[in-house]
């Protein structure tokens, strides 16, 4: 190894059929409304056919560079020492890798002040309304020589010392985006380790920690594919993807990518073989990194050969500072806006239709169209919801439609390789909702408490003047009406 990570909708209507006057009022509203200024003015329109049943929409996509959580270039921040994260999401990134550095106690426990001051470091995250990747290191070498044997703890010492964060890691899922295993070797990137903890048993028994200490609903990344393997030799399927057990909640992070054709020892023993496993087990697990820092003759770094693997292995996230080179190259040769278009999940609504009259049984019927031209789909669970708002009162009505682990109703399955996805609603309002009429909204929440209200944490969808920068909903361009 001689890589070096751094720290360093208005709604407009066309008129197609009897009834579609009533869009032409909301497309009134849509584009008055203050909550859309953030969205730029478009001459395309999408298109509205109203039947007596049912209101057809069909959705206009954009090609918009926008942020996302959970996804996209990350720049890196120190959690420790950090006195405020907001500028990170000014510079228009939702998420930083953190490297927590633990040089100080190779030999000895985790002093108390240290734990209580991590803990109210990820408040200052949770502030900033991001998200971190943490990574915790006993070392971070300059030279190849502090990397070939890079002190860490003792094995006995490294669980001890994850057993003292389990606490607060736990307590602090909602701003942990993925985990990445850490501890071991040079950077904590399971190499080059001065106690040997990159034998395997040592890292099976440091992994086996991980997973009890960091939160069930969230992943642990490991850096090299071998690895996954050895503890899970079966390959992760659909069947059991996204459940909490250890295995599906093991992911990996590159940070040597594209350095050359074994990304500098990444797909070390058996490259094939590898390859193969890991794109079998990356759509249903967290997939990051970082580019590498070698000699341009050998960097596999050129546009096309980084979105197909990107797309392959599908790419979340990745380092916006590191290596600096190898971005310059991806904008030199025009790839750089795509790809950050497409890290991770970028879900857009192709058509939607929708009973426009609700009858007082209360039943709300219909069904909207979603297709992830991203490279990936959200890794961590996510909520999904229809939001009722009365015109009049601007009273809010949650309407729960996601469905755990089902293929049509839990985003974590809109793979991009499906194509589109029909999302059926049948659904009741609530009694408690007067009549009158209602905009219909789509909302995809993050479902931890303390986030599940803030706009810069749900997901916007790459539609034209459908996204709500206030509220964090997406308008479906329908309204309903609910009779006496």
């Amino acid at each position: 190894m001689n890589r070096y990570s751094s720290y360093v909708w208005a709604i407009g209507c066309i008129s197609m059929m009897v009834g579609c006057a009533s869009s032409d009022d909301l497309s009134e509203r849509v584009l008055s409304s203050p909550e859309r200024s953030d969205v730029q003015p478009t001459s395309a329109r999408q298109r509205t056919i109203a039947s007596a049943t049912t209101k057809s929409i069909t959705y206009v996509q954009t090609t918009a560079e926008f942020p996302n959580p959970e996804r996209g270039f990350h720049n890196n921040i120190e959690l420790i020492d950090g006195k405020d994260f907001r500028d990170v999401r000014r510079k228009g990134y939702t998420m930083s890798r953190a490297y927590i550095r633990l040089d100080e106690y190779r030999n000895r426990a985790l002093p108390a002040a240290f734990l209580t001051q991590l803990n109210q470091q990820f408040q200052l995250v949770r502030v900033a309304g991001i998200k971190v990747i943490p990574r915790f290191s006993y070392n971070f070498p300059m030279t190849e020589r502090e990397m070939a044997r890079a002190p860490d703890a003792s094995l006995g010492l490294t669980i001890e010392h994850i057993n003292q964060l389990k606490p607060i890691l736990q307590q602090n899922a909602d701003v942990i985006a993925v985990f990445q295993g850490g501890f071991i070797g040079a950077w904590g990137e399971w190499h080059s380790s001065g106690n040997q903890l990159d034998r395997p048993q040592p890292k099976a028994k440091i992994l086996a920690a991980l997973l009890t200490a960091v939160p069930t609903s969230r992943m642990v990344q490991l850096r090299y594919p071998n690895d996954i393997r050895a503890n899970y030799p079966q390959s992760l399927t659909s069947a059991n993807a996204f459940r909490g057990n250890a295995q599906a909640r093991v992911g990996f992070h590159n940070d040597c990518f594209l350095a050359n054709q074994s990304d500098e020892g990444t797909y070390e023993p058996d490259l094939p073989a590898l390859k193969n496993y890991l794109s079998k087990i990356a759509p249903f697990t967290a997939v990051g990194g970082e580019t590498c820092d070698v000699p341009a003759a050998q960097s596999r770094a050129d546009c096309p050969t980084a979105e197909v693997e990107l797309a392959r292995f599908h790419w979340s996230y990745l380092n916006a500072n590191f290596h600096v080179p190898n971005l310059d190259r991806w904008r030199q040769e025009g790839c750089y806006d795509r790809i950050s278009r497409s890290l991770g999940y970028r879900l857009q609504l192709v058509r939607s239709n929708f009973s426009p009259q609700v009858q007082r049984e209360r039943q709300l019927n219909g069904n909207f169209v979603i297709k992830n031209s991203g490279y990936a789909s959200p890794f961590n669970p996510r909520g999904l919801e229809l939001i009722l708002r009365h015109q009049q009162t601007g009273k809010i009505y949650r309407l729960p439609i996601l469905k755990s682990l089902s293929k049509t109703h839990d985003p974590r399955f809109w793979l991009p390789q499906v194509g589109e996805i029909s999302v059926d609603v049948r659904t009741k309002i609530p009694q408690t909702a007067p009549p009158g009429g209602y905009d219909l909204l789509l909302n995809l929440p993050d479902p931890m408490p303390k986030l599940a209200n803030r706009p810069e944490y749900s997901i916007r969808l790459a539609n034209e003047q459908t996204w709500e920068a206030k509220t964090g909903f997406n308008s479906l361009g329908t309204t309903v009406r609910l009779s006496k």
